[in-house]
């Protein structure tokens, strides 16, 4: 039942997650190294940060006439928005000029300029990732006419971190989606947390998972058995990353208003929970190993785990090994695995 609950909210929320590809490239400081964004009308996320005042980032895309043109300028919420107000300069054909651009700004020799300032800065939670951010300035057009378009981030006075979100189309390739966990490590450091303090709460849940068990199960003391061992460490690596998002959607909503988002968030965090749960309900069975479906129904647990971002990959390898192995002992009983 486990299980069968755990595929069917993989299934509703990887077909219906509304949500940003996260990027972190280099910095485009000219016009001509200007940051290429493929596929513009898809959602991305650009996580990156001006080094000092008047220092422009460039980033560049090919538009259809008629195409929709969707920008959202981001600031860590640990950022102070009276002191980093990012601006936005959209340069292009057909685009009429708006405000006044600075000297250090670079123009194509073509289109219009639109300066778009931060205005009200909009503390705002992200179920998805989780984390929080300020919404710093907004721009929703249509593309007049077929070209490059170029866009623009600075800061007339400081340096700072920002994130900029492009498109509206929600997709995302398969190792896009996989890779999801170890993106939104680059998302809390772009928020202003340390590498140590984003792995903690999966690390202490293993740990303290493992500890617990050997303190509880006096049998498990005595427990020899290669599979089993590994498969009980993957199946808390599983419920590990489920803690962890909790963890960092009480992080994220410590600092802004909670929304609806936050049942997006807890829906992600109880898939692992769950894979977790079915993992161990399995491992710590007595002579598991030896049942002919036990095996199988790992190797499906772990088949989903990357897909429900459980176990930063590690998990689902321990537990396809701990398969294998059950495998190879039933083939080889007098074997030491």
């Amino acid at each position: 039942m486990i299980l069968l609950a755990s595929v069917a909210l993989i299934g509703l929320f990887t077909s219906s997650v509304s949500a940003h590809v996260p990027v972190a490239p280099e910095p485009g400081e000219t016009l001509d190294t200007a940051v290429e964004i493929m596929n513009p009308t898809k959602s991305w996320v650009v996580y990156s940060d001006l080094h000092e005042g008047e220092e422009p980032h460039y980033f560049r895309f090919q538009m259809e006439q008629g195409e929709r043109i969707h920008l959202t300028l981001m600031i860590p919420i640990s950022q102070d928005p009276s002191e980093f107000r990012p601006v936005m300069a959209l340069m292009g054909p057909g685009l009429l000029d708006e405000g006044v651009a600075p000297s250090y700004l670079e123009t194509p020799d073509f289109g219009g300029v639109i300066i778009v300032e931060s205005g009200t800065p909009h503390p705002e939670y992200e179920g998805f990732t989780p984390t929080s951010f300020y919404a710093m300035a907004n721009v929703d057009t249509i593309a007049a006419q077929t070209g490059t378009y170029f866009l623009a981030v600075y800061e007339p006075s400081s340096g700072g971190r920002f994130a900029l979100a492009l498109g509206y189309v929600e997709s995302f390739s398969l190792d896009e989606w996989i890779l999801v966990p170890f993106s939104v490590m680059i998302i809390h450091q772009w928020n202003g947390q340390n590498l140590l303090f984003i792995i903690s709460p999966f690390v202490a849940t293993v740990i303290v998972g493992l500890a617990y068990l050997l303190i509880k199960r006096k049998d498990l003391r005595g427990k020899s058995s290669l599979p089993s061992w590994l498969a009980i460490t993957g199946g808390l690596t599983f419920v590990a990353s489920g803690v962890a998002t909790l963890f960092q959607m009480i992080v994220a909503i410590s600092t802004v208003p909670a929304n609806v988002q936050v049942v997006v968030t807890a829906a992600f965090a109880m898939i692992p929970l769950l894979l977790g749960v079915a993992t161990l309900r399995i491992a710590l069975r007595t002579d598991w190993e030896l049942e002919s479906s036990a095996p199988m129904k790992l190797l499906l647990v772990a088949a989903l785990a990357p897909f429900a971002w459980a176990g930063l990959l590690v998990g689902p390898t321990l537990v396809i090994i701990s398969s294998l192995a059950s495998f190879l002992s039933r083939r080889h009983p007098q074997s030491d695995i």
